[in-house]
């Protein structure tokens, strides 16, 4: 007889009570051996250190409070861990790395001049187990961060672009306007440098109380449930066309010019598709047109719409200080003349200037990443952008053959995982 059973049918004896309550205390024990093993699970698949696992089994935390203390551990994990495409080189060699270099020699097939980028390539290569192609390199981790202007659609033709860069001695160029990435600026979550899929548990359901009506009343069986968040690589990618006799006379560096377009369009398409990419047709499910999230009527929006955002994330307990608004300029400049309150009439609902303001003490910002008059609010901590971070390259020599122009297409993998479509309330045809 176990310890449970014998102090359960001393209880009996003495009280004359029937026995249910040795089988709730047995449901319970065995709930809890349930979330220890989910622990441990966890804990193995994500090779977490033994100590922070024992701490977890004690603490008395739900499975979805360690997946969020799980979810912090491989996001830090992922800053210090070293990519697949990084190959810990200096500032010195992160410089010296030459995209219209290796560029040139895919041309040329020749690859005398770009002998470093060549091995850096290879390098990745091996890390990926790819095999080498003639007509593609991968382009280090180091070098991806580098900051560099960006530019598109470069020839030599002075009503072009590219020949406002030969010739002369230009120390300058004007940049091409572009709309301000959002995701990140409002706190989306980033694991970088991942190789295979990942899965995110996540708490769906809880167990639930009941009120028990008398001492041999018991309580209705409940248990959690649980499900996933699966992120699997997307592509995206970018194309430009430059001229062979750009690569060869322009100044200043082209390089940036043509490395910095492809890699900002990418960066700019990742940020739209996890906002609001339609989660087929090889894009990710971005934030709007996830399951569970909220909806508010944009008709004539107004104080007691702005404050329905707010009250729709926080009847799924996911409301915190760190949610806020993100729409579009022309939304705010509706925002921005409309009074907070009818009556007074003297205070505007959105407050500041209109990149970035406030709406009932949130932060609010604007961005044209966003579709036409839509408003979306919520906590973007819960939104995971996972990244399989290896920037590939592929050059076509041959993209106008008589011309001369070199096509140069760059890809890049990602996904967008929700947590909870519940941390976010959206609008659309707002007026």
């Amino acid at each position: 007889m176990t310890v449970e059973t014998e102090a359960a049918a001393g209880a009996n004896a003495d009280n004359k009570a029937p026995a249910q309550p040795a089988a709730n205390g047995n449901r319970a024990l065995e709930m809890e051996r349930s979330r220890a093993q989910a622990i441990e699970n966890l804990c193995k698949a994500n090779k977490i250190e033994d100590n922070v696992r024992d701490y977890w089994k004690g603490s008395g935390l739900s499975v979805d409070a360690i997946t969020e203390d799980l979810l912090k551990i491989v996001e830090e994990r992922s800053k210090n861990t070293p990519k697949s495409s990084q190959l810990g080189l200096t500032e010195k060699e992160t410089q010296r790395f030459s995209v219209l270099n290796a560029v040139r020699a895919v041309i040329d097939k020749n690859w005398q001049n770009a002998g470093f980028e060549l091995e850096c390539s290879r390098a990745i290569a091996a890390k990926l187990q790819r095999s080498p192609d003639p007509h593609k390199f991968y382009v280090p981790f180091e070098v991806q961060q580098r900051a560099l202007p960006g530019r598109r659609d470069l020839t030599v033709a002075s009503g072009s672009g590219g020949g406002y860069l030969v010739g002369t001695d230009n120390m300058s160029f004007i940049e091409l306007m572009r709309n301000r990435s959002v995701l990140y600026r409002m706190g989306a979550r980033r694991l970088a440098g991942l190789v295979g899929s990942v899965t995110v548990p996540k708490q769906s359901g809880a167990a639930t109380a009941v009120w028990l009506s008398s001492e041999s009343a018991t309580a209705t069986e409940s248990a959690q449930t649980f499900g996933q968040m699966a992120l699997s690589p997307k592509t995206v990618g970018a194309y430009t066309e430059i001229s062979r006799q750009l690569t060869l006379q322009s100044s200043p560096d082209a390089e940036g010019i043509v490395s910095s377009d492809l890699a900002t369009v990418c960066a700019l398409a990742i940020d739209v598709g996890g906002l609001r990419g339609a989660g087929s047709s090889g894009e990710p499910q971005g934030i709007v047109g996830s399951s569970g999230v909220g909806s508010v009527t944009g008709t004539s929006l107004a104080a007691a719409g702005v404050l329905e955002f707010q009250s729709d994330v926080a009847g799924g307990n996911l409301l915190t200080e760190t949610c806020g608004y993100v729409t579009t300029p022309a939304v705010a400049a509706l925002l921005m003349a409309r009074p907070e309150l009818p009556s007074t009439g003297t205070e505007r609902l959105w407050k500041g200037n209109m990149l970035n303001g406030s709406l009932f003490g949130l932060p609010a910002m604007t961005s044209n990443q966003m579709s036409s008059a839509t408003m979306l609010f919520g906590d973007f901590s819960q939104v995971v952008i996972a990244e399989w971070g290896v920037l590939e390259v592929e050059v076509n020599p041959y993209a106008n053959f008589q011309a001369g122009i070199v096509g140069i297409r760059a890809m890049v993998s990602i996904d967008v995982g929700v947590r909870y479509g519940g941390a976010f309330s959206y609008s659309s045809s707002i007026t």
